[in-house]
């Protein structure tokens, strides 16, 4: 825990004056699970139901029976309407696309991301780790701030700052103390102060995202309920720079007192560790499939609604939303939405991977395999690849088993290792090899063995700002009829499709390791140039914003002593100091405008060394989780274990004297 480095509060003073970034537009509002695609049909109100009864009957006449609410842990048809009366909670019927009514009871949550306008330039955020009750208990709490909105605050974005003001300056920030106090074994607890005054202020906040979480109601059986949570960054001023703990106190009793309800517990930290936090405890609420999406735009609107900014989608080398619907639709892509109700949500593109080591019967070529080391595209582009022969699976045929995999390899070897070009001769895109004009050469497959599974988590290079979990599954193959030394091999990728070529080199164990580690070392290299280079580009955009600044307040103070007394009455004149002015404005306009390029620069540098590292950012039990699903039966890798274990043995038999 701990404030962060000096480096964020150094820069408060000329963060406090930087206008805020472009707000994000509010999603379109889509129902997950076995709602997707429902329509409001109607709403419970007062004049409907106007007590117990009413709502009892209202519900059953809507297929809901409350027969056994109040019963064991269950609540009573008479909380529910406490919640609906007081604007907790609104209780609502859907029509699904199949034509059946679904009663619905619908929460709505905020979750705010409290910051100070510099903490906020460098991602550093408010964590609530501990609460302690007014009677000394105490519990762990672990989330962002939180407050429960009323009906009549819906929709969220037509009353924000009137809900974010209330949640920082009235409930749980709303008296500040230093971050050694609690409530100690025979103290009584602080008492309610009416002339204190929050010292803290509300400047502006910016949402980030609304997503909708359903499930069955524990508290009224079989009642479903959709928990909708807004996180909002809230920015403020009069933050302490250091941890610090807050009292929040009850609404008034019956004698008038405000007695102490919670001290909680407030710690600076970095959003990436936030996320850590937030993300344990995290359960799988979805996953889209094959017929999950009807077309490209309700695709868009739930990647917009999980937060995945899609303006670059399509653009610089990315892939599209209509790409990534492709993939969905051919099951070589499943999307993943994990959460938790005080979390954030997590969405991840899950993709089945076969990796085959190729290994030869030549006896020259011993303890090496196959390694792709390059790749070259019909338009001429070539990229590094350092990976073994790989194949996106398909789910459409579930579960796979060795024949399975067997099939998919082999088809791969015959699509990719058949057609051999000069290693030496790359693609020219004006006259691209044609199918017709290669030989097909002998490529014999002997054995095939399964050799294992792991997984991989990235941010994905073709969808920006998603994270990707690969499954990879390797199977071991021997074959015959390649050559010995480096050579290239052309792959159509349809019948009369546009070719790839594919480079290939017979490598050891430590030579794969040696090639991986130089190359590391060459993009460490030239990362650092890259960083350099953004900082000598982020030193001039501030020089020139600062040169920009200090000449729109020479030219505006020149221009205001001029108009003060030889202007007066000559229109033309006032005119053009109007003019003048105006152009000084927009000189100042630019230098903030230079100024806020740098530090976006700078951000996104910061981001992208963040998300180097996916699965690092995720608890080891969720990535355990997420890992454990596979396309494969539940046996299959015990069997192959087996199988292997009795290879070994009767290898082992054969060795003995």
């Amino acid at each position: 825990a701990g404030v962060g480095p000096g480096a964020w509060a150094a820069g408060a003073r000329r963060a406090e004056m930087q206008p805020p970034p472009p707000k994000r537009a509010w999603p379109a509002r889509v129902l997950p699970g076995v709602l997707a695609g429902a329509k409001l049909s109607e709403r419970a109100t007062l004049d409907k139901v106007p007590d117990e009864a009413a709502l009892a009957a209202w519900l059953k006449a809507r297929g809901l029976s409350t027969d056994s609410w109040g019963s064991g842990n269950t609540k009573s048809v008479g909380k529910l309407f406490k919640e609906l009366k007081y604007g907790e909670a609104s209780v609502e019927v859907y029509r699904t696309e199949a034509g059946d009514l679904k009663v619905i009871r619908s929460t709505h949550v905020l979750r705010g991301k409290v910051c100070s306008p510099s903490s906020y330039e460098n991602n550093w955020f408010l964590f609530n780790t501990w609460q302690q009750f007014g009677d000394g208990r105490k519990r762990t709490r672990n989330g962002l701030l939180s407050e429960k909105l009323n009906t009549s605050e819906v929709p969220l974005e037509e009353h924000l700052h009137e809900v974010c003001k209330r949640a920082v300056e009235e409930e749980e920030m709303q008296c500040v103390v230093e971050a050694a106090f609690t409530i100690r074994p025979g103290v009584p607890p602080p008492s309610y102060d009416p002339e204190y005054r929050c010292p803290l202020t509300v400047e502006r906040e910016n949402f980030v995202d609304h997503t909708i979480e359903i499930e069955e109601s524990k508290s009224f059986p079989g009642l479903l309920t959709t928990y909708h949570l807004y996180t909002v960054d809230i920015i403020c001023s009069g933050l302490p720079l250091t941890d610090f703990n807050t009292l929040e106190f009850d609404e008034l009793d019956k004698e008038g007192h405000r007695r102490l309800k919670y001290v909680h517990a407030w710690n600076w930290l970095q959003w990436p560790m936030i996320q850590r936090y937030l993300f344990e405890g995290s359960k799988l609420k979805e996953t889209k499939r094959r017929d999950s999406f009807n077309n490209e735009e309700e695709l868009q609107t739930w990647l917009e609604q999980l937060g995945v900014c899609t303006e670059q989608w399509g653009k610089d080398g990315f892939k599209s939303v209509q790409d990534l619907l492709h993939e969905v639709r051919k099951e070589e892509t499943q999307l993943e939405h994990w959460g938790r109700h005080d979390g954030v949500p997590l969405l991840m593109r899950v993709v089945h991977v076969l990796q085959i080591k190729v290994l030869s019967d030549d006896s020259r070529l011993e303890s090496k395999f196959l390694l792709e080391t390059w790749q070259q595209a019909s338009n001429g582009r070539a990229k590094f690849i350092n990976r073994l022969l790989s194949k996106k699976l398909s789910c459409s045929q579930v579960p796979f088993d060795e024949q399975r995999f067997t099939e998919v390899a082999k088809s791969v070897i015959e699509s990719q290792l058949v057609h051999l070009t000069d290693v030496h001769t790359p693609i020219d895109p004006t006259r691209p090899p044609k199918l017709a004009d290669l030989a097909a050469s002998e490529v014999n497959v002997l054995s095939v063995r399964f050799e294992g599974k792991g997984v991989d988590i990235e941010e994905s290079p073709s969808f920006k700002g998603m994270s990707t979990m690969y499954h990879l599954y390797t199977m071991e193959i021997v074959v015959n009829g390649l050559p010995s030394t480096d050579f290239a091999s052309v792959e159509f990728t349809s019948a009369g499709g546009l070719p790839r070529a594919h480079g290939w080199r017979w490598m050891t164990l430590s030579g794969t390791l040696d090639t991986l580690h130089g190359r590391a070392r060459a993009l460490g290299r030239q990362e650092a140039q890259l960083q350099h280079c953004l900082a000598e580009q982020r030193a001039r955009l501030e020089a020139g914003a600062a040169q920009l600044a200090r000449i729109a307040k020479e030219f505006g103070t020149a221009m205001s002593k001029a108009s003060s007394d030889d202007l007066v009455g000559d229109e033309a004149k006032r005119r053009a100091a109007a003019e003048a002015k105006r152009r000084a404005a927009s000189f100042q306009d630019l230098a903030d405008s230079f100024l806020e390029t740098a530090k976006r620069t700078q951000r996104q540098a910061e981001s992208a060394a963040r998300d180097a590292f996916q699965a690092e950012s995720l608890p080891p039990a969720m990535l355990s989780k997420m890992a454990s699903d596979t396309i494969t039966s539940e046996t299959f890798f015990d069997e192959m274990s087996t199988a292997q274990i009795s290879v070994s043995a009767c290898l082992s038999d054969r060795q003995r004297p």
